[in-house]
Parts: C-alpha cells; structure tokens; sequence
C-alpha cells in the first residue's frame, strides 16, 4: 500500500503543473505594429439600443417597433454585409430583448453581436 503522503505529495505536484499551463494560455503581451494604409477595414455596423423604459434607438434616434422594421430593411438593402449590435440596458425587461432580436432573425440577422460592458461583467469561477 502506497503511504498517503506519497499520494498527497503526488496530487501537489499535479495541481501546481497542472494550474501553470491553465494560465500559459493568455499569451505574451506585445507591442503591436502601427499601420498607416490598411484599405478598407471599416464594417457597415448599426448600434439597436434599448433603454431601461424599453425604449428603443436605431443609432441615436429613438424609433418604434414598425419603425425598426423599416429601418433595418432598409440598411440591409443598402448593404447585405452590415453587422447589428445589440446594447439593451442592464434593466430592460426581457421581453423587449427577444422583440428586437426576433425583428432581426425576421430579416435574415441570426447572429446580432451583443454589446456589453465588459467591466460589469461578473468574473467566473475558475
């Protein structure tokens, strides 16, 4: 029979080797190159805000239900490729997230990018 410190002993070393490579994966931070000429970067990208009210803005401007509708017909007429960020408001009632991204699954949009304030973010259990 192996003597449990030998056992303890061997689940330390685990653990400690084991928990460097877990933190190994964040990468070396760098200083990235600075570019001058890079062409044309710039994604046609729309920001739909909701407020805490459930009110809703195609950029700035505050629009209806039907409003955004049209609005989002028409800026994927202009341009297929345009990207869709979501920011609802911390508070806003769950029903007005699921009107708006349903609107934007109704135009073809199944992947809206979400925008979020990284900051708030709760950190996980790691």
């Amino acid at each position: 029979m192996v003597p449990l410190i030998d056992v303890l002993c061997f689940m330390l070393i685990f653990f400690f080797v084991f928990s460097t490579f877990k933190n190994a994966q964040t990468g070396v931070e760098v200083d990235l190159p600075k570019a001058v000429h890079l062409g044309q970067t710039e994604q046609n990208t729309v920001v739909i805000s909701i407020d805490r009210n459930a009110r809703v803005f195609f950029g700035e401007e505050p629009v209806s239900m039907d409003a955004l509708k049209s609005r989002i017909a028409g800026e994927l007429n202009r341009n297929r490729e345009t990207r869709f960020i979501v920011k609802p408001d911390a508070d806003v009632p769950y029903r007005a997230i699921i009107a708006v991204t349903d609107i934007l699954a109704g135009y073809g949009v199944d992947k809206p990018l979400w925008g979020v304030d990284r900051q708030q973010m709760p950190h996980s259990a790691e």
